[in-house]
C-alpha cells in the first residue's frame, strides 16, 4: 500500500527532474547577448559536454523513479493508483523528450566541431521533440489535477516522519 506522501514525494523528485531539463533546454536554445556578441569577456559558448551530462544524469534519475513507481501498491481504484499510473506515463515521455533532446545536443555538439548537421535535419528533429513535449506536458496538466484531487481527501504532509511535539 503506497500513502498520499511517497505519491507525492514521487511527484516532487519528477518536477525538480522537469526544471533540470527545461535549465538544459534554455542553455541550448534561448537567445542571449551573451550568445551572440563574439565579445571577448561577452561571448559565452554553449557547453555541449556539460548539458550532455547532464540529460544522461536525467535519464538515469527517470529510470530510477519508474522503477520507483513499479514498486509501489497503491489500493486498487485509488486516487493514488491512478495518479501512479498517469506518472509512469509522463515519465516515459520525459524521457523519450530527454532522449531526443541529447540526440539533438549531441549534433550539435558535433556541428560545432565541424560535423555536418544540416538544417532540415534540425528542423526535422526539433519539430519531433516539440511533438514529445507536447504530449507530455497534457499529461502534466491531468497530473496537476489529480494532484489537487488527491491532497483535498488527505492533506500531504510535508515529512511523514516528523513528530509533532507539544
Amino acid at each position: 500500500m503506497t500513502s498520499v506522501n511517497k505519491t507525492a514525494v514521487l511527484a516532487q523528485r519528477v518536477n525538480e527532474m522537469l526544471r533540470r531539463y527545461m535549465k538544459v533546454q534554455e542553455d541550448l536554445f534561448k537567445p542571449s547577448l551573451r550568445k551572440i556578441l563574439r565579445i571577448p569577456g561577452i561571448y559565452r559558448p554553449i557547453d555541449y559536454s556539460e548539458n550532455l551530462r547532464l540529460l544522461e544524469e536525467l535519464l538515469r534519475e527517470l529510470a530510477e523513479v519508474k522503477a520507483a513507481i513499479r514498486r509501489e501498491e497503491p489500493d486498487a481504484a485509488s486516487p493514488e493508483e491512478k495518479f501512479l499510473g498517469v506518472l509512469r506515463g509522463y515519465v516515459s515521455l520525459m524521457t523519450s523528450a530527454v532522449e531526443k533532446l541529447e540526440y539533438i545536443c549531441s549534433r550539435l555538439k558535433e556541428r560545432s566541431g565541424g560535423g555536418a548537421y544540416g538544417k532540415d535535419e534540425y528542423k526535422s528533429d526539433m519539430a519531433s521533440l516539440r511533438e514529445i513535449q507536447k504530449k507530455y506536458l497534457e499529461s502534466g496538466l491531468v497530473l496537476n489535477e489529480l494532484m489537487k484531487t488527491m491532497t483535498q481527501q488527505k492533506p500531504f504532509r510535508e515529512n511523514p516522519d516528523a513528530s509533532t511535539s507539544a
